[in-house]
């Protein structure tokens, strides 16, 4: 079952730089294999019509109960 967990961000920039931690939120899963996927609904005005997107890492802590 997919879950959007935000909602539109624009990190538009003309050059290369980091946007430092996004967090995410406090979610629970289920055991097992679970799919990360990025949509990418738009551009803005200032980029190049290529819609690109680049994800460094991805960090996951156990919340405390």
């Amino acid at each position: 079952m997919a879950r959007r967990l935000w909602g539109d961000i624009d990190l538009y920039n003309d050059g290369v730089v980091p946007t430092g931690p996004v967090a995410i939120g406090t979610h629970r899963h289920s055991q097992g294999s679970h799919t990360l996927t990025v949509e990418i609904v738009g551009a803005n005005a200032k980029a190049q019509e290529a819609y690109m997107f680049g994800l460094d890492q991805v960090i996951l802590t156990k919340a405390k109960n």
